[in-house]
């Protein structure tokens, strides 16, 4: 059995209109995100109108919004039945679920230490909504759980994580205008992901512990306002990418 070398060539899936910046040294082909995500040309979805009337809840961030579980994205009653359910997730038990409205309006990986830690995982995957786009179907025996990484406690403080106090399945990021869901709680139709679920790109990448070579663009901190990295590095420290057959000594 032949061995290949960690540097061997890798050609990943990159998007058709994304142009390459080379620098020097091995895998140092840099994919740039697609027109439609440069920085000077924002591709912002607009927020749809799902029903809500009042101030998005919890815009201020914190722990004062009064009658939060009333409000979106929990339980709360639709203007008119204009919040028409298309994805539907629930945590491993079934004792929570949420539905939503639309389509997300981006999509991400995320390398940062902190989702390492919080998701037992290399890096987090999570679609953004609206807040307003989010609603609680369930929470059965009062399974809702909320943890805020701030205050290290288990409470509702804007921004804080949410899941099942049952289970313990992690279900989204509850932001103050947004929703960062994990699409790993989502039940989609023969389990097939939809496009609009597929990462734009991998922010934190700095903070990696393994290399992810899928042409996604890699940016050193937040999308479109870090720099981008290359996806593959001969550095040490790094899970290693599988590139074919490898000899065992």
């Amino acid at each position: 059995m032949t061995s290949t070398p960690r540097n061997a060539a890798v050609h990943p899936n990159v998007h058709p209109d994304a142009p390459k910046h080379k620098q020097e040294g091995d895998h140092s082909e840099i994919p740039h995100p697609p027109p439609e995500d440069h920085e000077h040309k924002p591709a912002q979805k607009p927020i749809p109108n799902t029903g809500w009337r009042g101030p998005i809840p919890s815009q201020q961030g914190g722990s004062g919004e009064e009658d939060f579980m009333h409000k979106p994205p929990y339980e709360w009653k639709s203007e008119g039945d204009l919040f028409q359910p298309k994805y539907y997730s629930q945590c491993w038990c079934g004792n929570v679920a949420f539905e939503f409205h639309g389509d997300p309006v981006d999509a991400k990986h995320c390398h940062c230490r902190q989702c390492q830690h919080l998701h037992g995982a290399p890096f987090q995957w999570a679609v953004i909504f609206p807040k307003t786009s989010v609603r609680m179907v369930k929470n059965k025996e009062n399974s809702l759980h909320f943890f805020s990484t701030q205050r290290r406690q288990g409470v509702h403080d804007v921004p804080c994580k949410v899941s099942c106090n049952v289970c313990r399945s992690p279900l989204f990021d509850e932001g103050r205008n947004t929703v960062l869901a994990y699409p790993s709680s989502f039940k989609f139709p023969d389990r097939k992901v939809p496009l609009d679920f597929q990462p734009t790109a991998h922010i934190f990448y700095s903070e990696r512990v393994m290399e992810v070579p899928d042409g996604v663009p890699k940016w050193s901190g937040h999308k479109g306002e870090s720099e981008l990295l290359p996806e593959l590095t001969t550095q040490e420290g790094y899970v290693i990418v599988y590139t074919g057959n490898r000899s065992r000594h």
